[in-house]
């Protein structure tokens, strides 16, 4: 312990001080309370947390621009604790820019409107392409799939992308079991990782937050099925990332062989996972993970002894208000009620 603290020490003064520039409970009930775009742009250059991100952009940027400006901030502050660590650290946290990567490869695959102006790789930093391990801006100007397998020779995600079924009319393979494919090479490699190379403090809290997260990924996975596609339960063991830490074999056969969403939920209320979604609308499956991602990252940050978790967990969180804010963005400048996003 005491050389954990000695090693991790520093750089968890570091990220406590970055995460004391968070947006707090008040803030998010002042966003939703915001009637315009402009009023939304207002409070962030006044917010300490936000201030220097919107000097950095026009007086009135559009809200693509803003959305892309909040999402590099996870990019941004990844880049300063990569270079606080120490290499053997660095290596792990290398895992962001691979996560960063299967958004846009699969950006590479989506079929893209004649709106879509800004490339979604304007969210990333220089030192996010510099490091990265997919050519990203052959990724980027990539014309079909020939082309995507050519940008990521060399990644996780190499091996993946060939093993794929081709639609002989398009040449592309299915763009949702893609995104299965590619999250579950991730989750595997880092998990492979953790388990067999890292040898530094934090190996039990790494696999706590990051078997956490798979867990929640595949409860949404599972609930989602039983809403929109009950036919496809049959085959949710191919679906699900192959990973879990909480989420045991029982509980996991219960959720799959429930008669409803309703049911599924009742089961996952009794539950170990219960406790979590008290005051998480579950109407709203996608919520599920980013309420009770939140808490528990919160309560690690807070009480767990610093270790290369620290900058893990904190980066979660980071994502997880970046992603809160982009919603609420959208949800202001289209005329929805930010309440109903946030």
């Amino acid at each position: 312990m005491l050389k954990a603290r000695m090693k991790y020490g520093a750089v968890s003064a570091k990220i406590m001080a970055m995460y004391g520039k968070r947006l707090r409970e008040d803030d998010w009930q002042r966003l939703s309370e915001c009637k315009s775009y402009a009023e939304i742009c207002a409070f962030l250059r006044s917010h300490r947390g936000w201030s220097q991100t919107m000097a950095s952009l026009p007086t009135t940027p559009t809200p693509k621009v803003l959305q892309a400006a909040v999402r590099k901030r996870v990019y941004e502050d990844y880049e300063k604790l990569y270079k606080f660590l120490q290499i053997e650290d660095q290596q792990f946290l290398k895992f962001t820019a691979y996560r960063a990567e299967y958004d846009y490869i699969l950006d590479a695959l989506r079929e893209k409107g004649p709106m879509e102006l800004l490339p979604k790789t304007l969210e990333l930093t220089d030192f996010m392409r510099k490091n990265s391990s997919v050519d990203l801006a052959a990724l980027e100007q990539s014309r079909n799939f020939a082309e995507i397998q050519s940008a990521v020779k060399g990644s996780i995600y190499e091996k993946p992308l060939a093993e794929l079924k081709l639609n002989p009319e398009t040449g592309q393979p299915n763009y949702w079991e893609t995104g299965v494919l590619l999250e579950n090479a991730f989750f595997k490699a880092i998990f492979s990782y953790i388990s067999g190379k890292y040898k530094g403090f934090g190996q039990k809290n790494l696999s706590k937050t990051l078997g956490m997260e798979a867990d929640l990924l595949n409860i949404v996975s599972i609930l989602r099925l039983q809403r929109s596609f009950p036919q496809s339960l049959e085959q949710a063991g191919e679906l699900l990332i192959p990973i879990s830490y909480r989420l045991k074999p029982e509980l996991l056969y219960a959720l799959e062989s429930a008669k409803s969403e309703d049911e599924a939920l009742e089961i996952l209320r009794k539950s170990d996972f219960g406790k979590y979604l008290v005051g998480t609308d579950t109407t709203k499956i996608e919520s599920i993970y980013y309420k009770t991602m939140e808490k528990f990252c919160r309560k690690l940050l807070k009480t767990a002894e610093p270790d290369l978790n620290t900058p893990q967990v904190y980066l979660v969180l980071k994502g997880l208000e970046c992603e809160k804010l982009s919603r609420v963005i959208e949800a202001v400048y289209s005329g929805v009620d930010p309440k109903s996003v946030i």
